[in-house]
């Protein structure tokens, strides 16, 4: 008698997939790919650049600025930091820039490997290493690699950040 495992395989796979897509789960063809995907490492690129250049107004803008986003990290300089909460968030950050206000002369030239996109209907994760270079301000540098993640949320058309982590290994 030849083992039924092949065919229950079969049937469970058969089942999820039409449960998947009964349940209302994204289509993915309803998903422009390559669209989000610009428009989801502008966001990275713009946010990052407003940070490094102590705008904060434009900094604000993308990010989701509602009570659950979250931002955890490590550098060796400052230890753990985890911040939850838009206005946390903000208050820190504004405490920052008015700490370090010179704008980083190097923050359009960070660059980034190892990228690793998801995008779903409304939320995307992704993942990246990042080389910063070291202009010696000790509050906001991020020099050599850092690990970063981010959790993005899509509303009336726009991406925006509910969540950002990085760890920096440094160089």
């Amino acid at each position: 008698m030849k083992s039924p495992l092949p065919l229950i395989l079969l049937l469970i796979i058969t089942s999820c997939q039409k449960q998947s897509d009964s349940s209302g789960s994204t289509n993915y063809s309803e998903i422009d790919t390559e669209k989000d995907s610009a428009a989801i490492m502008s966001v990275i690129d713009g946010e990052s650049a407003a940070f490094w250049n102590k705008d904060y107004d434009k900094w604000a803008s993308y990010w989701v600025q509602e009570p659950y986003i979250r931002t955890m990290g490590w550098w060796k300089g400052g230890g753990v930091t985890v911040v939850e909460g838009w206005d946390e968030r903000a208050e820190r950050s504004k405490e920052n820039f008015q700490a370090s206000p010179e704008a980083n002369p190097t923050a359009t030239k960070v660059r980034r490997e190892n990228v690793n996109l998801r995008i779903y209907k409304d939320v995307a994760w992704l993942t990246f290493d990042q080389y910063g270079q070291d202009t010696g301000d000790t509050l906001m540098d991020m020099p050599g690699r850092s690990r970063e993640t981010r959790i993005l949320e899509k509303k009336n058309d726009s991406w925006r950040i509910a969540y950002a982590g990085w760890l920096l290994e440094g160089e």
